[in-house]
């Protein structure tokens, strides 16, 4: 049976750009080259039709645009997809991982980026000129491209809420931060001119607060500041953070969409289906097992994985070397700890799937396979490896079991959340609800979803019947 397609008549313009794009967007937060089910997912997305993909120099550490740029250079080299019909999108400005240790480093050497916001010990943050040119060149590198299609500047709202922080005059932080932003505009036009990116923007998610909060980015000033490769902005929007469309942007009433309709901007929209209110998240995704369940359970299904835990510390941990800075191998292995603690919060099921996927699966898979290795010639461990495996799933379907409820109850809520606020049926998931009830806001161009999965991919496609 083959994969749903989505069709090119879905395809909406970018902007003023020359380009049109898929409806929904790959965005690749959390995506990393190292997981094969993250490739198997993009090269899923870019087959069926989804030719907008949207990463970033800190998602991964640079091992998101790694992947990007390995896949779509298989797929042109098989003829499956054309380079020049898929939209990259890349963002600058965070200063994280090693980032973070070479700005440390160039501040030793005595040759430091300038304008940087020191925000937090492990997040800082700059668009200074010469930063932007270091950054895309190793974009560049790691996308193993010539050029990137669009080029935006990341969340440059750090730099005023640490000015807030460090209570320096609202007019003062602003004057200072808009003229930052010009700066980093003349670099980007350089950019463009240079053949290096296509056009640029900005990614803020202060874009959609009210104009006169402190962190607010203004898109009229900015777009005084900018010159013609200025073309696209993207921001947060979902059925409970609607701040997009909202008549709060400027002072006589317009909202974000207004402003960037009028100069004919390319709006992407991210978040869409992770959206926070008064402190608590909500996921507008149906969310079912992250694996098949085991029929019926046994009761001390947990207790056996305590055990089996305890049991490879004392016999096979021993006999294990690992690297510095890294965890101790029965740390690695330690999955009971994790679920005890997650019962005894009282999370939900959508929040149990992003632990499973991120941290249990690939002690199941990656980490056991290679433990199977190390041990082959031993029977004992193949007995240790097989019970511990059946162990954690028993114990976890019974976790699902007793999570399902709540999670009946949840999507109930959002339900009634996304048909009231976004005027959506009842056909379809609830992730594709949302994503058709976005799209059908006046000047949304496309919604970029996290698809780090085959069956996400799927079901974003199937939002659109392909």
């Amino acid at each position: 049976m083959s994969e749903a397609r989505l069709p090119d008549s879905t395809r909406r313009p970018l902007g003023k750009l020359h380009a049109r794009v898929s409806p929904v967007g790959f965005g690749c937060y959390r995506v990393d080259d190292r997981v094969p089910r993250h490739r198997e997912a993009l090269r899923l997305a870019l087959l069926s039709g989804v030719n907008l993909v949207d990463t970033s120099t800190n998602y991964g550490d640079g091992h998101s645009e790694i992947l990007v740029g390995k896949v779509l250079k298989e797929l042109a080299a098989s003829g499956e997809v054309k380079r020049d019909e898929v939209v990259v999108v890349t963002k600058a400005g965070y200063v994280q991982g090693q980032n973070l240790r070479e700005a440390h480093e160039r501040r030793k050497l005595g040759d430091p980026w300038r304008e940087m916001t020191e925000y937090s010990r492990d997040c800082w943050h700059c668009i200074s000129p010469e930063f932007l040119a270091d950054q895309l060149s190793a974009s560049l590198g790691r996308l193993a491209m010539p050029r990137v299609d669009l080029l935006l500047l990341h969340n440059p709202e750090y730099f005023l809420s640490d000015a807030e922080h460090r209570r320096m005059p609202l007019a003062e932080a602003r004057d200072t931060f808009y003229e930052r932003i010009g700066r980093a505009f003349g670099q980007l036009e350089k950019e463009v001119a240079a053949g290096r990116i296509g056009a640029y923007g900005i990614s803020s998610n202060t874009f959609v607060v009210p104009h006169d909060k402190a962190d607010a980015v203004d898109l009229l000033r900015v777009l005084e500041l900018a010159g013609p490769g200025f073309a696209a902005v993207q921001l947060p929007m979902n059925p409970v953070e609607l701040g997009a469309r909202e008549p709060i942007h400027t002072v006589d009433g317009r909202s974000v969409l207004d402003v960037a309709r009028e100069h004919e901007l390319a709006v992407l929209v991210n978040r869409p289906l992770n959206g926070f209110r008064q402190g608590q998240l909500h996921r507008f995704a149906t969310v079912g097992a992250p694996f098949p369940l085991v029929p019926s359970p046994s009761a001390d299904a947990l207790a056996r994985l305590r055990t089996a835990e305890e049991e490879f510390a004392q016999a096979f941990a021993p006999r294990l070397s690992v690297e510095d800075g890294v965890a101790p191998p029965e740390e690695l292995i330690a999955v009971s700890p994790l679920l005890t603690e997650f019962e005894k919060r009282g999370l939900d099921l959508s929040t149990f799937r992003e632990v499973w996927d991120d941290v249990v699966e690939p002690r199941r898979t990656e980490l056991l396979a290679e433990l199977r290795e190390v041990f082959d010639r031993d029977p004992a461990f193949r007995r240790w490896a097989d019970e511990w495996d059946l162990a954690l799933l028993e114990a976890a379907s019974a976790l699902v079991e007793r999570l399902t409820p709540k999670e009946e109850a949840r999507f109930a809520e959002l339900s009634e959340i996304v048909t009231k606020t976004l005027h959506e049926s009842l056909e379809g998931t609830l992730s594709q609800r949302t994503i058709k009830g976005l799209l059908d806001v006046p000047g949304v161009t496309s919604v970029l979803v996290g698809m780090r999965r085959p069956e996400y991919v799927r079901d974003a496609v199937g939002t659109f019947g392909g």
